[in-house]
């Protein structure tokens, strides 16, 4: 199937590149493949690293931000409200799962392609935007937006309700260190020219460039 590329604000430089892809003058400049055994392992160390970059954060934010209202890091604990709490961030852990994937997907209709929503069983779901190729830095967007987003959410959260903020714990750090890949992904597109084109595939993406 044909690449279409996507570009809902500038139409004039999308018909002028769809022809030029059309016509055959694209080069492939970069590939990435994330579930490869060699992605895999680089992969698991940066996301440890993210989890607990993002774990010492938000707890270290919350106390403060609790001390501040209360005076006081003793919140009154019992049995019951830690399984209570962990019984909440468990279940706010899973459901931020799919709205990461959701934010993915309406950053694509925001450049207008079309996302398709996917899972790969038992934990993994996935958005992607099959034979499109976007502008670089819009796809950048896509990518970081859950990762943007949902963490200035919980910051804020946390600063005006240090408590409340405390059972959804486990997603912020579930969205941060789940965000590995769009880290890391970003992390290599942002070594390619401005210019660059990127293809989003089920497991990673395709760079390229228009040849004169």
């Amino acid at each position: 199937m044909p690449l279409t590329l996507v570009d809902r604000f500038h139409p004039r430089r999308r018909k002028e590149l769809q022809q030029a892809i059309d016509a055959g003058r694209l080069h492939k400049r970069d590939e990435l493949e994330l579930l490869t055994p060699e992605a895999m392992r680089p992969l698991a160390r940066l996301g440890v690293l993210m989890l607990v970059g993002a774990g010492i954060f938000f707890i270290v934010l919350n106390c403060a931000t609790y001390f501040w209202y209360k005076h006081t890091l003793n919140p009154g604990i019992t049995f019951r409200g830690v399984l209570l709490w962990l019984v909440i961030n468990i279940v706010v852990s899973f459901v931020i799962l799919p709205l990461h994937e959701l934010i993915h997907g309406l950053a694509f209709l925001l450049w207008g392609g079309k996302p398709f929503f996917g899972a790969k069983l038992p934990f993994a779901l996935y958005c992607g935007a099959r034979q499109q190729i976007f502008a670089r830095n819009q796809y950048l967007i896509v990518g970081l937006a859950p990762l943007v987003i949902i963490t200035i959410i919980a910051v804020v959260l946390t600063l005006f309700s240090p408590l409340l903020a405390s059972y959804t714990l486990f997603a912020n750090l579930s969205n941060f260190s789940g965000a590995v890949g769009d880290v890391w992904v970003a992390s290599r597109i942002l070594r390619q020219p401005a210019a660059i084109l990127i293809e989003d595939t089920d497991v990673g993406y395709r760079a390229w460039e228009i040849l004169p």
